[in-house]
């Protein structure tokens, strides 16, 4: 299997009368799912979308999430995955930045959508999902005579990563590197077609689109897609379906072993959870092991590298801290400052080096090209390796808020404040929280009175929900080295 088409109809084939899906809506076979992913390619041809046009998806977790990727895979788009929380703004970027030729959605977002496209004056079309028709078996025969021929070298997938300044920085990953990462990841964490992956994590993510949905569906096993998290939910989800694998992020761990339920949910149907995107606090990880009787596994990845260690130490009791070894066929060095190859024990950049990696982000400026050397992604993680080559992070070396799993540029948050009639300036900073992850905090300056509230509900509508400042300060001037530059660490 060479390209995610072929991974597609294979596991479908082999798979046809299992359960693929299951949500509210009722369960999908693999064969019916096939049948509806095959009716969409065919009509997003006769709309027009021809071999490397963008698909955008701006859904949440769900059946068609899942039909519209693998619709844009078999008619040979690149699939672009979009937070289904993103608002105007960040929609006319994404859109522009991409080239999107068709954006699926729900109808729920087609007011919104709809000033997009006359914001940003592009011709994107629309798809929204209720409108999807069913082709019957002639025209899912006719599809085979036009489906395109894919190389797998070519881009599949268009994610996007925050950089140190400006606007996120955009990534194209191919075939031959998500099919690297999926087998390898299988490979690692064992996953047959008897688990069934509970999918809360967003599908517009990494985490949730490769280790949940993309993971579950390369093994013919059953997903149980959730729009949002929520703690009752999720727990009635674990128990009800008998849930074996749950990939999340750490604050979905941490609340859950936090909650007051109705009644304690039974969790051991687990065999597997794993936590992503941030770090997982030990003593958290230590509740959740006290209240359900199992531990979580750290991950250690990025948008731009893919997977690239787990720790699944039998000893896990004393190495919570640690995000692993790599899985096969992935490389970690650790790289001190001035170059060096860091000893075990001492703390260094992580850089990396994966077949499922890219190799430079697209129209890359020259500063971010500084992340590419001597075939490693530097990733600006710092962190040490111990003599069994155990890895632990320990820190960043840019500001990054890390938001549930979401890095944040904060110079995005900023932006906005500062085009407030009343601000003169604005910091955005993240604050730890107990969960593991951090809280956004503004600081800003006026050029007259405002209230808190006034530029919070500036925010909103704005940028996407997570994005909006949890505290804002008012200060009368930002602390500033002697080169003007603001000093952040005070802020905090």
């Amino acid at each position: 299997m060479n390209t995610l088409r072929e991974m597609f109809g294979t596991v479908t084939r082999q798979n046809e009368g299992r359960a693929a899906i299951v949500e509210d809506g009722g369960t999908t076979s693999y064969a019916v799912l096939e049948r509806s992913v095959l009716s969409l390619a065919l009509r997003l041809h006769r709309q027009g979308i021809r071999q490397g046009d963008r698909v955008a998806l701006l859904l949440p977790n769900g059946s068609e999430f899942v039909i519209g990727f693998f619709a844009a895979v078999e008619a040979g788009a690149i699939v672009v995955p979009l937070n289904d929380h993103y608002q105007q703004d960040e929609l006319v970027y994404f859109i522009k930045a991409c080239g999107i030729s068709m954006l699926i959605t729900a109808r729920e977002h087609a007011s919104l959508c709809q000033r997009v496209l006359t914001v940003c004056q592009y011709t994107c079309r629309l798809l929204f999902v209720e409108d999807r028709e069913r082709a019957t078996e002639t025209e899912r025969r006719v599809w085979g005579d036009l489906r395109p021929e894919i190389n797998p070298e070519t881009p599949v997938l268009y994610q996007f990563s925050s950089g140190s300044t400006g606007r996120p920085k955009q990534i194209a990953r191919t075939h031959t590197n998500l099919l690297f990462e999926l087998d390898s990841f299988h490979r690692t964490l064992q996953i047959t077609n008897e688990d069934r992956f509970l999918g809360v994590a967003p599908f517009s993510h990494v985490n949730g689109l490769m280790r949940s949905m993309m993971a579950s569906l390369r093994a013919g096993a059953t997903l149980y897609p959730l729009p949002k998290f929520e703690r009752q939910s999720v727990a009635e989800a674990v128990e009800e379906n008998r849930i074996s694998v749950f990939i999340a992020v750490p604050f979905m761990f941490s609340i859950l072993a936090k909650a007051n339920f109705r009644q304690q949910p039974d969790f051991s149907s687990l065999r597997l959870c794993v936590s992503a995107s941030a770090p997982m606090p030990p003593k958290h990880n230590e509740q959740f092991h006290e209240r359900f009787g199992i531990y979580v596994r750290q991950l250690y990845g990025s948008t731009e590298t893919g997977t690239i260690s787990v720790n699944l130490r039998p000893d896990i009791e004393a190495t919570l801290e640690s995000v692993g070894t790599p899985i096969p066929g992935v490389g970690v060095e650790v790289f001190k400052e001035d170059g060096g190859i860091a000893e075990p024990g001492e703390v260094g950049e992580f850089a990396v080096k994966s077949p499922a990696a890219i190799t430079e982000y697209m129209e890359a400026d020259e500063s971010s090209k500084k992340d590419f050397r001597n075939g490693y992604f530097f990733t600006g993680d710092l962190g040490k390796r111990d003599g069994d080559g155990l890895l632990t992070l320990t820190g960043r070396k840019t500001f990054f808020i890390n938001k549930g799993g979401y890095k944040i540029d904060p110079h995005e948050i900023e932006g906005v404040l500062e085009r407030h009639p009343k601000v003169e300036e604005a910091v955005a900073v993240g604050l730890p929280t107990a969960f593991g992850d951090e809280k956004i905090k503004a600081i800003v300056v006026l050029k007259e009175p405002a209230t808190a509230e006034e530029l919070v509900e500036y925010c909103r509508g704005r940028i996407a929900d997570f994005k909006v400042p949890s505290l804002i300060e008012f200060r009368e001037g930002l602390p500033r080295s002697p080169t003007g530059k603001i000093l952040r660490t005070l802020l905090k």
